[in-house]
């Protein structure tokens, strides 16, 4: 499929079917993120990959305690950004399920060592890469902000070292849900051309 149609198609997947990847599979993903560029080379993404289900529901449910924490909050309109935001993530909040990593058999979080200035931008290159390939593969994907908000023992008890910090999460697996309707873009956006 050519590169564009491919980006065209791919989406935020954020409902998956129990069928785990296999190692080769995953192991692919993961080469498809280490082929990106980075700034000097340095190459700061660290992965940590997660199958085991009761981990990844522990993983869940931490940053869900901090999202309701959220919701409850005087700020919650501002902090989610729109009623109907905040009314999605309190809805998602009413199921006693992975709602965080919408069930997902593989979880990938990223991890980088602190004060790297160049690292959130390196690692959001690698995540693309590796996006695009899943989506290639018939493999759906989410990137998932909120696994910032696990509680930080959490993460270091499944790999992260103390001199590294969470940038995002990433779902992978497959879904029924991989091609959606269109998402409308806005492809005026260069503010001067000169």
């Amino acid at each position: 499929m050519p590169i564009l149609d491919l980006m065209r198609s791919r989406r935020s997947v954020r409902s998956y079917k129990p069928d785990p990847l296999t190692e080769e599979q995953i192991k692919q993903i993961i080469e498809a993120g280490c082929l990106a560029p980075s700034a000097h080379n340095y190459q700061p993404w660290r992965f940590i990959v997660i199958t085991d289900r009761d981990t990844i529901n522990r993983l869940s449910f931490s940053a869900q305690g901090y999202l309701k924490s959220r919701t409850e909050g005087s700020d919650a309109l501002s902090y989610f950004g729109s009623q109907e935001r905040l009314d999605r993530v309190k809805e998602r909040l009413e199921f006693k399920e992975d709602t965080v990593f919408y069930g997902a058999p593989c979880l990938v979080l990223v991890v980088a060592e602190k004060g790297n200035e160049y690292a959130e931008m390196d690692i959001g290159m690698a995540c693309q890469n590796m996006c695009l390939y899943a989506r290639e593969q018939g493999i759906g994907s989410c990137v998932v902000g909120y696994a910032r908000h696990c509680d930080r023992e959490e993460i270091l008890s499944v790999g992260m070292k103390d001199n590294q910090e969470l940038i995002f999460g990433i779902t992978f697996g497959y879904s029924d849900d991989m091609d959606g309707k269109g998402v409308n873009r806005d492809f005026d956006k260069i503010q001067s051309r000169i």
